[in-house]
């Protein structure tokens, strides 16, 4: 018995570990995905071949051409670009493809399908990702599937490719089989921790039945016992009777070495062992209990997790099945706030205390996010994007991004006051059309694209330290409760020289 329960605690064990291997097999599938989208596009935005070379690595790790680096999770990637870490070396050996560490974790066929499902998904993405990457080369199809054709360089058809909506659809579809193998995998891992608690619960009525038929075994021996040795016999008749009643702490207490005393240090020796089988069967009832409740508790977890990175609405919609979220929004106002000088003050400062630093400041404005009630979109490096008028369209969405800029850099003032580095800061604020939607398979994005996003981004850029530099439309919408003041024109790229203005308090109310 105390064997068999063994067995069905390693059985138990070794669910959880291959559940657990799943998840960081779904999870590598999905990231390998977005990371090779982030350096395709960065590739085309900036032509630097470092990010060609990390797009390259990343499918022939995923292909096993070169060997899986140490660590290969999460922010990897972000750590080799930040020259944290060492690029991943080009030693072939022990290298595995994602395939074969599929098939070599002991999923079932069906799970195995869904992820190689989502894994030709990505593949498709990424011959997309290959056309562009080679149209910035100035290089096309041949027809052979090779890329022979010189060409002229063609940026704008290379952006095309990466930001369309067959691209995009692509990217939502990624993460359906990847979430019905999670599904799967929480089903498979459900019914076999189920069917161990049955095989326990099946042991403790074996037990019982065990005890039951030693009980009028026992019986029988004593009674004949009782006959020929009266009162030691009536000893041995108590503690049976205790047993079989469930008390297995019950003992003979008889001494000796006669007939009596053998059978009284069996039955003593059958108790300690029904007690010590009810004990490890009670505590693997209780651990599979405690497991089920873990698998709902993790389940609540991503949930929670879902609604820390997406506005409310947005998590709401995902949850009910909406795979393609993306609107175009009339009117937002953007506002971009940038660190003067990050690289010099990293260069001074260690990576912890710009860390540190940087959760400070950010943790700041996202208090301010919450108070009114705008939605923060990203932060990128030193850079924190703001927004105002989504998800929820808010006519008063440009006053609340002033006030919200307005609130910020008085509360950067306080915080740089403090620090042993002098801190400065910019912000840039455009008002106009936008479309939002959500990209990325397991780490979902909210992001926006459009005009207003560059026009903002370039306020910021142009804008003097400690200022707050916005547009016409802007001043426009503010005018009657904000003051501002006349700065330089601003040169935009296919746009011209642009007003642009200084917004530097509020009006006093009469």
């Amino acid at each position: 018995m105390a064997i068999m329960l063994v067995e069905i605690e390693t059985k138990v064990e070794e669910a959880q570990n291959k559940r657990y291997q799943s998840y960081l097999l779904a999870d590598e599938l999905r990231q390998s995905s977005d990371d090779l989208t982030r350096f395709a596009r960065m590739f085309v935005a900036t032509g630097e071949e470092k990010y060609l070379k990390y797009y390259l690595d990343i499918l022939d790790i995923r292909n096993g051409k070169i060997p899986r680096p140490e660590g290969y999770e999460g922010v990897y990637w972000d750590l080799v670009v930040g020259k944290i870490i060492a690029e991943p070396a080009r030693d072939k050996t022990g290298s595995l493809s994602l395939e074969a560490r599929l098939l070599k974790a002991g999923i079932s066929i069906d799970e195995f399908n869904k992820l190689k499902e989502a894994q030709n998904i990505s593949n498709e993405l990424a011959r997309l990702e290959i056309v562009a990457i080679n149209a910035i080369k100035g290089r096309a199809d041949d027809g052979t599937g090779l890329f022979l054709k010189e060409i002229k360089a063609d940026p704008a058809f290379a952006n095309k490719i990466l930001n369309d909506e067959r691209y995009n659809n692509y990217k939502s579809r990624i993460m359906q089989p990847i979430g019905e193998f999670l599904t799967a995998v929480d089903q498979r891992t459900k019914s076999e921790l189920l069917d161990l608690n049955k095989q326990t619960k099946n042991f403790l009525i074996g037990i019982t039945s065990l005890s039951g038929g030693l009980f009028i075994f026992l019986s029988i021996l004593v009674w004949i016992l009782f006959v020929r040795f009266l009162r030691r016999s009536s000893y041995l008749m108590q503690a049976v009777k205790k047993i079989s009643e469930g008390d297995f702490a019950a003992r003979t207490q008889i001494s000796g070495a006669d007939e009596i005393s053998v059978l009284g240090a069996a039955i003593d020796s059958m108790a300690n062992n029904l007690e010590m089988a009810l004990i490890k069967a009670n505590q693997k009832t209780l651990e599979a209990k405690q497991q089920t409740e873990e698998l709902i508790e993790e389940r609540h977890h991503s949930e929670k997790l879902l609604n820390n990175i997406l506005p409310a609405l947005i998590a709401e919609r995902l949850r009910k099945g909406e795979s393609m979220i993306a609107e175009t929004f009339p009117e937002v106002t953007v506002l971009f706030a940038d660190i003067v000088g990050f690289t010099e003050l990293s260069a001074r400062l260690g990576p912890r205390e710009i860390v540190n630093m940087l959760n400070d400041v950010f943790g700041r404005f996202d208090t301010l996010v919450v108070e009114y009630k705008i939605e923060k979109i990203k932060t990128i490096g030193d850079c924190y994007m703001v927004v105002g008028g989504i998800p929820e369209r808010d006519p008063l969405h440009c006053q609340k991004i002033a006030e919200f800029a307005m609130a910020a850099m008085q509360s950067f003032a306080e915080y740089a006051s403090d620090f042993s580095q002098p801190l400065s800061i910019r912000m840039g604020m455009h008002t106009g059309t936008v479309v939002a939607g959500v990209v990325g398979t397991q780490k979902f994005s909210y992001d926006l694209w459009g005009d207003v996003v560059n026009v903002a981004s370039r306020y910021e850029s142009t804008g003097e330290p400690n200022k707050i530099h916005v547009s016409d439309s802007v001043k426009f919408r503010l005018d009657d409760d904000f003051i501002f003041e006349q700065a330089e024109d601003v040169e935009m790229k296919g746009k011209g020289k642009l007003h642009s203005w200084f917004m530097i308090g509020r009006k006093k109310q009469n």
